[in-house]
């Protein structure tokens, strides 16, 4: 009877992992690489990865809880994205609305050849009209846009942008001598659970009369600490 031979057991290294082992690497005394890859049991073949992309992995800004630096997945097939981007953040800044069609008309406005292009790779007129809107919008959802309910704000953005920037600078003119791992920004928002349903049965010609104590949800209050050098608590 052959026996099966185990799976070998692969360790998932997440990006803060990575820094902390590069800085620890050079940080000894002795750079051994192969006695370091031993003592810290590291694959020799993942090590060699970290060290050809070493700058990458130590400049990123991607969250240290994250297991790649980002960017894998399909390629956009729309060239001027980082245009279309500005578009949508030039309106939104001027608080217009923002839809498919707006879109679709700054793209015939200004990128009328590649408009025609891509149409002519479809059936007929409906369907490319139908695959753009789509092609749009799966756009906006890889860029983290989402549609969302009109708000009223009592005040425009753009006062709000020099509030926070003036804030900002006034900060750190003041605490720029603080290290950042003791500058603590907290944030205390409600959080609903056990949200009552908006409908119950009951029979025909009854009433569908509910007490008031099953009409509304439980609520706690909850607290996200981060601190200036990207830790989260």
């Amino acid at each position: 009877m052959t026996s099966v031979k185990p799976k070998k057991q692969y360790r998932r290294y997440t990006n803060r992992d990575r820094k902390c082992l590069l800085a620890h690497f050079h940080a000894s005394p002795l750079q051994d690489e192969a006695k370091f890859c031993a003592d810290m049991q590291i694959a020799r073949s993942t090590w060699r990865g970290w060290r050809n992309n070493e700058h990458a992995i130590l400049h990123s800004k991607r969250h240290g809880s994250k297991g790649s630096l980002g960017g894998q997945g399909r390629k956009t097939i729309i060239p001027f994205k980082d245009a279309l981007l500005a578009y949508i953040d030039e309106r939104r800044d001027e608080e217009k609305f923002v839809r498919v069609f707006h879109m679709m008309r700054w793209i015939r406005r200004n990128k009328h050849e590649w408009l025609t292009t891509y149409l002519s790779t479809k059936k007929n007129a409906s369907t490319g009209y139908d695959s753009l809107c789509c092609l749009l919008r799966r756009f906006c959802t890889r860029e983290r846009l989402s549609q969302r309910v009109p708000c009223v704000n009592k005040v425009r953005q753009e006062v709000l942008d020099d509030v926070w920037l003036g804030y900002a600078a006034h900060f750190w003119d003041k605490y720029h001598d603080v290290p950042r791992s003791q500058i603590l920004n907290a944030d205390e928002t409600g959080v609903f659970f056990d949200m009552p349903p908006g409908k119950t049965y009951a029979r025909k010609g009854k009433s569908s009369k509910v007490g008031k104590s099953c009409k509304h949800s439980e609520r706690i209050t909850v607290v996200l600490t981060i601190r200036a050098d990207g830790k989260l608590y």
